[in-house]
């Protein structure tokens, strides 16, 4: 049974920092970065989002890992794409969407793009990065309430 604990620790503690570092980056960071001049937001959110991002790249492959892990240890595979599991696949979805744009789309092209973008329109990549972060934050939140309210019901 430690093993399933250490697992359960592992999952919440990951996707707790995962999830309240994008909470701050949208709530605190990207709210602050609007006073500073234009020209100078894309630079300093960059480097904040570089050295987040590390962290949440391990943190990303620690959720999806013991989730994993989970979901085969507690039996929970027959609830996938049945409604009884939806939670879980809303799981599932968010971690892959969140893996996707860490691992694919922001190495392969988005930073890049944004970068292009912020040479010519500051204003437009603040506003772009303000409303996605409101975006994955709400799906955030939407998948944790409906995953407590799966493994309480």
């Amino acid at each position: 049974m430690w093993i399933t604990g250490s697992l359960l620790v592992v999952h919440i503690l990951s996707i707790v920092l995962w999830i309240g570092g994008v909470a701050f980056v949208t709530t605190i960071t990207l709210p602050m970065l609007a006073s500073w001049p234009a020209a100078h937001r894309f630079a300093v959110f960059s480097e904040m989002e570089r050295r987040f991002g590390a962290q949440a790249r391990i943190l990303v492959v620690a959720a999806g890992l013991s989730g994993g892990a989970l979901l085969v240890r507690l039996r929970l595979t027959g609830l996938l794409g049945r409604p009884q599991g939806a939670w879980l696949d809303g799981m599932i979805g968010f971690w892959t969407l969140f893996a996707l744009l860490l691992f694919v789309a922001e190495p392969l092209f988005l930073h890049r793009k944004m970068s292009e973008l912020a040479q010519r329109d500051p204003n437009r990549v603040h506003a772009l990065l303000l409303r996605g972060h409101r975006l994955l934050l709400a799906l955030a939140v939407i998948v944790i309430i409906s995953g407590v309210w799966g493994v309480t019901t």
